[in-house]
C-alpha cells in the first residue's frame, strides 16, 4: 500500500507546487517575457478558473470511468500544460498553458481524494488520507522555498520543465492505480451530487472552513511586511512553518480513526477557532506568530482530513462528483476571500481577518455537533 500512497501524495505535491510557483518567480518570469507583474499573475487567475471549471464538469467522469483512469489522464494533461508553460513565449501563451494545468488539477484532485479512501484498509481511512494530504506540505515547502532557489540557479523555465517531467513519471507510475476506484458506469454530475442527502451541510462546512483559512492566510504576508516592518523573505517563513505543522499532523491522524468522524469533527473545529485567537494574540510578535502558525497547520490538516472523509462517505458511487463540488467551493472561497479580507485588513489589520476566521470556524463547529446526534458507522458514513 505504500507505493500507491506515495504516488497520490506526490501527485498532490506537483499540483500544489505549480499553484504556488508563480508567486515567488513572478519577477523572473516578467523580465523574460517582457511583461508587467500584473500581466504575469493573470496566469494564476487562469489556473484558478481552470481548476473550478474542471472540478465541476470533469471530476464526475471519475464515477463513470474510474477515479484511477481519470487521475492518470489528468496527470498526462498536467505534464503537457507544465511543458507548455516552460516554453511559453509570451504571457498569453502562459495563461493558456496554466488554464490547461488548472483543468488537469481540477480533474485530478477529486480523483486523488477518492482513491485515498478506496485504497485505505478498513479502520485506517484517516491515517491514509492524512498521508496523502501531506503532499500539500511538500508543495508548500518546495513551492515557496526550493522553487525560488532553483529559479536563481537554472531559470524558471527549467523549474516548470522539471515539474512536467515529474508529472509524466507519475502518469507512468500510476498505471497500478488504473483499475482502482472501480467505475460504476453511472453518469453522475453536479446535479446528481447535489441530491445526495447531507451534501449541502457538508459543503457549508467546507465553505466555512476554507473561507476562514484563506480570509486570514492571504493577509499574513502583508501583516509581516507592513505592520511588523520585516522583509519578504521573513514573511515567507510563515507559510513554511504552517506547512511543517500541516505535515506533522500525520502523526495525529490515527487518533481520528480511533475517535471516529462524528466525535472528532466538532472538537477539531473548535481548536481551529482557538488557533485563530492564538494567532491574533501572537500577531505583534514575529517569533510567536511563527509558532502559532505551526499549531494552525496541525489542526487545519486534521480539519481538512475530517471534511474530506465526511464528504466522500455520503455516497461512494458519486465520490468524483461530490469531490468536484468540494473543489469548486474551495476555489470560490479562494476567489472571494481577498475581497472580504481586504475590507477587514484595511480597518482592523490582521486581527480583523482572524476574528472573522474564528467566527466561521465556530459556525462550522456548531454545525458539526449534529454529527454526534446521528448514528454513524466507524468510517463516518451515515448508518
Amino acid at each position: 500500500m505504500r507505493t500507491p500512497i506515495l504516488i497520490l501524495m506526490s501527485a498532490i505535491g506537483v499540483i500544489g507546487a505549480n499553484s504556488l510557483l508563480l508567486s515567488p518567480v513572478v519577477t523572473a518570469v516578467s523580465e523574460t517575457l517582457n511583461a508587467t507583474t500584473a500581466e504575469v499573475m493573470r496566469a494564476a487567475s487562469a489556473y484558478g478558473l481552470g481548476v473550478a471549471a474542471a472540478a465541476l464538469l470533469l471530476a464526475p467522469l471519475g464515477d463513470r470511468f474510474g477515479a484511477g483512469r481519470l487521475m492518470r489522464a489528468a496527470m498526462l494533461l498536467l505534464a503537457a500544460g507544465l511543458m507548455a508553460s516552460a516554453l511559453a513565449p509570451d504571457t498569453w501563451t502562459l495563461m493558456a498553458a496554466q488554464a490547461v494545468c488548472g483543468l488537469a488539477a481540477g480533474a485530478a484532485l477529486p480523483s486523488i481524494y477518492t482513491l485515498a479512501m478506496v485504497i485505505a484498509p478498513k479502520g485506517r481511512e484517516a491515517r491514509v488520507l492524512g498521508l496523502v494530504l501531506s503532499g500539500w506540505t511538500v508543495s508548500m515547502v518546495l513551492g515557496v522555498s526550493v522553487s525560488a532557489w532553483a529559479t536563481d540557479l537554472a531559470g524558471w523555465r527549467a523549474v516548470y520543465g522539471a515539474l512536467a517531467g515529474i508529472a509524466l513519471l507519475l502518469w507512468g507510475a500510476a498505471v497500478s492505480l488504473r483499475g482502482a476506484g472501480s467505475p460504476s458506469g453511472r453518469a453522475t454530475s453536479p446535479l446528481t451530487a447535489l441530491r445526495v442527502p447531507g451534501i449541502f451541510r457538508g459543503l457549508l462546512s467546507a465553505a466555512l472552513l476554507m473561507m476562514g483559512f484563506y480570509g486570514s492566510y492571504f493577509f499574513t504576508g502583508a501583516h509581516i511586511t507592513q505592520a511588523l516592518g520585516l522583509t519578504t523573505t521573513q514573511a515567507g517563513l510563515l507559510p513554511l512553518l504552517y506547512g511543517i505543522g500541516f505535515g506533522l499532523a500525520v502523526l495525529l491522524d490515527p487518533l481520528l480513526d480511533r475517535l471516529g468522524l462524528a466525535r472528532a469533527t466538532a472538537p477539531v473545529l473548535l481548536i481551529i477557532a482557538a488557533s485563530y485567537v492564538l494567532l491574533a494574540v501572537a500577531a505583534p510578535y514575529f517569533a510567536l506568530l511563527l509558532g502559532a502558525a505551526l499549531v494552525w497547520g496541525v489542526f487545519q490538516h486534521l480539519g481538512l482530513n475530517l471534511l474530506v472523509a465526511r464528504l466522500t462517505a455520503l455516497d461512494p458511487s458519486q465520490r468524483g462528483a461530490i469531490m468536484g463540488l468540494y473543489s469548486t467551493v474551495t476555489y470560490l472561497c479562494v476567489f472571494a476571500a481577498p475581497f472580504t479580507g481586504s475590507l477587514l485588513f484595511a480597518g482592523w489589520g490582521l486581527a480583523g481577518c482572524l476574528a472573522l476566521s474564528a467566527l466561521l470556524a465556530l459556525g462550522a463547529a456548531a454545525e458539526a455537533l449534529s454529527l454526534r446526534r446521528k448514528p454513524v458507522s466507524p468510517d463516518g458514513a451515515p448508518a
